[in-house]
């Protein structure tokens, strides 16, 4: 772990950013999980495009409208750009910052804390590290397991526990220092990387079988755009591919109830590496081929 400095009692304890491009379910879930972590006020939502309707989903929280290019170019780039100086900003007047993108939240598991800003206390140590990485999984939905629908104001882990592990998506998120953000938020310039025992990131692209086939549909428009722009960071083709990834994972059945995965983690660990003239670290591993499950304890978590 690097070294740093313990908590600053002259800052708040933690705050949350994102920023959003309509993503209206996505962004409903984001505020109301930190919302309840950290309070309203404290969370940060850079609304690309000034979409009203985030503002409306957002109240108490602090807004930012931003004006979006319709060319789309060097979108993802400039985007992680805007998100690492905006989190280093805040991280003058918050010992934690956690940034990232609208359809990820953090959560720790309850038999660890009850909340993350009470877990993250366990770090008030010379020896913090400067970023942690939850780990990283992706819930998918198979609706003959879990035909459940998901309901406005009920935990989405109380109907939707079956999981993916994915590497790239245990991201150094949860910012100590100032740092730099790569493309999609999955490398910062912090060396060495720390995996985080209890936290876990939760990715929901693949959360629910309608909202997951509307949204996937809904990106047409934008990769053409980007394709036009001749983006380089390759995300259009990317998601070209979602549908087709969610199609095959939905059909899966969980091996076992697991929360640790831990040959996985030791995977991830062992087999990192250096990148881009040894500035970045990025975790080994790759995803699961299997889907695993949550435990029941998690259900209510978020």
């Amino acid at each position: 772990m690097a070294g740093g400095a313990t908590l600053d009692p002259t800052k708040a304890p933690c705050a949350a950013l994102t920023m959003a491009y309509q993503d209206h379910e996505f962004l409903r879930r984001w505020v109301d999980h930190y919302g309840r972590q950290f309070g309203r006020r404290h969370l940060y939502v850079l609304s690309h495009g000034g979409d009203p309707e985030h503002r409306r989903i957002a109240q108490g929280c602090n807004l930012v409208a931003l004006p979006r290019d319709p060319t789309m170019f060097r979108m993802d780039r400039r985007r992680w750009s805007l998100i690492s100086q905006f989190a280093n900003g805040l991280l003058r007047y918050f010992n934690w910052v956690i940034a990232g993108d609208v359809d990820e939240v953090v959560i720790v598991d309850p038999d660890a804390a009850p909340d993350i800003e009470t877990y993250l206390r366990r770090y008030d140590r010379p020896d913090a590290p400067r970023s942690i990485c939850p780990f990283g999984i992706e819930l998918v939905h198979n609706p003959a397991l879990e035909p459940e629908p998901i309901v406005a104001g009920e935990p989405i882990l109380s109907r939707r526990r079956n999981f993916r592990a994915n590497a790239n998506y245990s991201k150094p998120c949860i910012l100590r220092r100032e740092s730099h953000f790569t493309a999609g938020g999955h490398a910062n310039l912090h060396k060495p990387r720390f995996l985080d025992p209890h936290l876990y990131l939760i990715h929901l692209r693949f959360f629910d079988e309608r909202l997951t086939t509307e949204r996937l549909a809904g990106r047409r428009s934008l990769r053409e755009a980007m394709d036009a722009a001749r983006d380089q960071e390759g995300e259009g083709v990317a998601w070209s591919k979602d549908l087709e990834t969610f199609r095959k994972l939905s059909q899966l059945t969980p091996v076992r109830e697991d929360a640790e995965l831990a040959d996985f983690r030791r995977r991830m660990i062992d087999e990192q590496q250096a990148l881009h003239q040894d500035t970045v670290i990025f975790w080994g591993g790759g995803r699961t081929r299997e889907l695993y499950r949550l435990p029941e304890r998690f259900a209510q978590v978020f």
